[in-house]
């Protein structure tokens, strides 16, 4: 029988990517978002401010991991079990089960976050920083409203809409942006680290409306599962104590991957920041220059990632439902459709980074430095690889080879510590040291995970469509924009001028060398949102 017939409409192709869209939009969305009141913020904060920010949050990112980042994977996977089964009983006993847990687990790491903030930042970046600690403090309160959100995300996922989760994302960024400017403009008067701690109170409240929402969706829908519950007479209701069991078997796995995946941020952070002291450098310049990495950079590289977390997710159900049918031809099918899709954005992002990267910084942030202008043109591979990683990630953790990412973490990050070492402490390379080797990071996943994947699946990777095609047309699209950029940039002598038309142009030249090539069809087009409706508006300009 035909797997891909037997498989619910959920788990299709074309679903996974409709999915993966609105929620990808919606992050898209969130992180513009985030990019526009990081300019005032900045502005507003400084670059010191901006440092001190950046270090609680690679802490607070750390905190997130531990509680809640593997909540939502491992309650699709049960949800969507039990959703394959028709178990509405069990179905109701991990949402509560779930709830329970990331209530104790917020409560109790927020709580620590807190109280113990001053030992925290004095531990992983010195007593020079110790003024680190008034933001983790409103940070470690976000911990815990995002712990018990995370249950609510990981259970609507689960059920095969992604429109709850992208509308709070969308929420939580809005209250965010307009909290945290107005907070970092009235403590801004007290010093740097008062300033910086206005910047997460946004966090803190974007978190709570996120909450709210989710919390309102949920009671709206209560009385449909309240309902399927009382008709599902066929499955008995397992014990609390062996779901607790089940969700942290799946648990685990996913926060250990995405820990070990991710924690290499906090350690570039602080190894950054004690080796530098040791060199001579002062707190105020080690803060400032590491601002700028995290909050221009990071923050710019950072915003076409949404695309690649979405498909992660969303690919997860329907991979969970086919490796659990036996369907195995249709989970490398999937795959091969989310990692093309998940590269015809990664690869002409990563080129147009490195070709307007310079200008949007000067664009966004006033900065028209040569560290800032470096960081985003030498830094630009960061994008292709952690994007291709995290779509790898979700489907091993969708095939439930929940190990292989922390093993393939694990190597990855020891060869990242000792080059991050090494580049800081005797090449003196300053935060160049910390972007190269995110980089080659990054890489070293993608390869480590390709092979898992080819060894546990038989998965083999197509070249032609998914990478050289792409390139090609990102190519093109770099040359023929820097191009533009330039042209107008002379003409006008106004850099945002030259930039916005220039972005513009990018995505215009990239979609049209890719269809021209043939790097696209007309039916993959067509599994796009409004498909139909864009392959028509390409047939009247005859690029179809």
């Amino acid at each position: 029988m035909d797997g891909k017939k037997t498989g619910s409409r959920s788990g299709s192709s074309r679903e996974i990517i409709v999915q993966s869209s609105i929620l990808a939009a919606a992050q898209l969305i969130a992180r513009i978002i985030g990019l526009i009141y990081r300019i005032p913020l900045q502005r507003i904060a400084g670059d010191v401010a901006m440092g001190y920010y950046s270090y609680a949050f690679d802490i607070y990112s750390i905190l997130l991991l531990l509680s809640t980042n593997g909540v939502p994977v491992a309650v699709v996977k049960l949800i969507s079990g039990s959703r394959a089964r028709h178990d509405a009983v069990n179905e109701k006993r991990v949402l509560v089960t779930t709830l329970i847990w990331t209530l104790i687990v917020g409560a109790l790491v927020g709580g620590i976050t807190v109280i113990f903030a001053e030992k925290i930042a004095i531990l992983f970046f010195g007593s020079e920083l110790v003024e680190v600690a008034p933001s983790l403090r409103v940070l470690g309160a976000t911990i815990f409203l995002c712990c018990v959100m995370s249950t609510f995300r990981g259970y609507f996922q689960g059920l095969g809409t992604m429109i709850p989760t992208a509308v709070s994302e969308v929420v939580e960024q809005i209250l965010n942006a307009l909290f945290s400017v107005g907070a970092a403009w009235i403590l801004v008067a007290q010093g740097p680290a008062y300033a910086a701690m206005g910047g997460t109170v946004g966090t803190c409240v974007g978190a709570l409306a996120s909450l709210i929402f989710l919390l309102i969706t949920f009671i709206l829908y209560r009385p449909s599962l309240e309902k399927r519950v009382k008709a599902d007479t066929e499955h008995k209701p397992q014990e609390y104590g062996k779901v607790a069991k089940t969700f942290a078997l799946i648990l685990v796995p996913v926060v250990l991957s995405n820990v070990f995946y991710q924690i290499n941020a906090l350690i570039d952070s602080s190894m950054y920041s004690h080796i530098l002291t040791s060199l001579g450098y002062s707190p105020d310049l080690i803060s400032s220059i590491y601002g700028v990495y995290v909050s221009k950079y990071k923050t710019i590289a950072n915003v076409p990632l949404p695309v690649a977390y979405a498909l992660a997710v969303a690919i997860i159900p329907g991979l969970t439902q086919a490796v659990m049918g036996g369907r195995m031809d249709e989970a490398r099918e999937k795959t091969g459709t989310i990692i093309k899709f998940c590269m015809i954005v990664a690869i002409p992002s990563t080129v147009g980074i490195a070709v307007l990267g310079g200008p949007i910084v000067q664009l966004l942030f006033n900065d028209s430095s040569d560290l800032a202008r470096n960081l985003m043109v030498t830094g630009s591979p960061y994008v292709l690889f952690y994007s291709l990683s995290a779509v790898l990630i979700g489907v091993l953790q969708g095939i439930d080879k929940m190990k292989e990412p922390i093993i393939n973490a694990v190597i990855s990050l020891a060869i990242h510590v000792v080059f991050v070492f090494v580049l800081l402490r005797f090449a003196d390379m300053n935060i160049y040291a910390v972007s190269y080797t995110n980089i080659f990071y990054g890489f070293t996943m993608c390869v480590l995970n390709l092979l898992s994947l080819r060894k546990y699946m038989g998965y083999r990777q197509e070249l032609l469509k998914t990478f050289i095609l792409p390139g090609i047309a990102s190519g093109i699209m770099g040359f023929l924009t820097f191009i533009v950029y330039r042209v107008l940039l002379l003409a006008t002598h106004h850099n945002s001028i030259a930039c916005i038309i220039g972005i513009l142009a990018a995505i215009v030249i990239y979609a049209a060398a890719l269809i021209l090539i043939r790097g696209i069809t007309e039916e993959e087009i067509a599994q796009f949102p409004k498909g139909q409706k864009i392959v028509s508006l390409l047939k009247k300009v005859r690029l179809l």
